[in-house]
């Protein structure tokens, strides 16, 4: 395992055998990770500095998904600083204490632990309810496929074939009906993705029209979020827990 400081914070990278972990403690996010030798995610080359969240990776959306509803968009924990409080052999755990916010007068603590092995990478997401009233979220695990081309991608089990889609001119971002698992095929990675506990599955991709100053204009056709999401507002009663699971495995 290897860190270093940051002036926004601080990065770690954990390595294991041949698999390998790249995260930061701003947004507890995942930027990199190696199976095999085989680089999972998008990153773009040069990471905006905080307070901007941070695109690619595997970024957290906590309490709200996207602008469904009146806080910030895909609320406030992907920007705010985690601590990182267990690193063993394959796996890394980190934490964030939520305390009240504007428009959201709660307590949580969100816990998120990576474990990698092999083919697999492991995410375990866990939401507890440490305030005294109840509460209700949207949101997840929006994970950024390294695909190579999307135009050339396909997501077995959701019967969706990015080469069918304008993605030279539209932006796609449509939600399907959960199920167990599915699997992305594409020039760069063939991997299944298997969910536990979330109630949609969300592809996005911004498309060739995209506005984005944070990442090179070209670099939208390298990727495709997959993401295994709550989108209908989920209630955790104080002092009660959510939790779910994202597994990845190379195939």
């Amino acid at each position: 395992m290897h860190q270093k400081n940051q002036p926004s914070g601080w990065f770690f990278i954990y390595h294991f055998i041949m698999n390998t972990i790249k995260a930061q403690t701003f947004g507890g996010q995942i930027l990199s990770a190696q199976l095999l030798g085989k680089e999972l995610f998008y990153s773009p080359s040069q990471i905006v500095p905080p307070p901007t969240p941070t695109r690619g990776g595997i970024p957290v959306l906590f309490p709200q998904f996207n602008d469904r509803g009146p806080l910030t968009k895909h609320g406030f924990a992907r920007t705010q600083e985690w601590q990182v409080f267990s690193m063993l052999e394959g796996c890394v755990s980190t934490s964030l204490l939520l305390t009240e916010q504007p428009n959201w007068p709660h307590r949580a603590q969100l816990n998120i632990d990576v474990s990698i092995e092999d083919e697999h990478l492991e995410v375990y997401f866990e939401i507890r309810n440490v305030g005294d009233s109840d509460f209700e979220w949207t949101g997840g695990l929006h994970p950024y496929f390294l695909v190579g081309d999307v135009t050339q991608t396909r997501v077995d089990g959701l019967n969706l074939n990015l080469s069918e889609q304008d993605l030279w001119n539209t932006e796609f971002t449509t939600s399907y009906p959960i199920t167990n698992s599915v699997e992305l095929h594409s020039p760069n990675i063939n991997v299944r993705i298997e969910q536990k506990g979330f109630d949609s599955w969300m592809v996005w991709n911004p498309s060739a029209q995209h506005t984005f100053k944070d990442i090179p204009h070209e670099d939208w056709q390298k990727f495709v979020c997959v993401e295994p999401v709550c989108l209908t507002p989920t209630l955790i009663k104080a002092s009660a827990e959510w939790f779910g699971s994202m597994t990845i495995t190379l195939i």
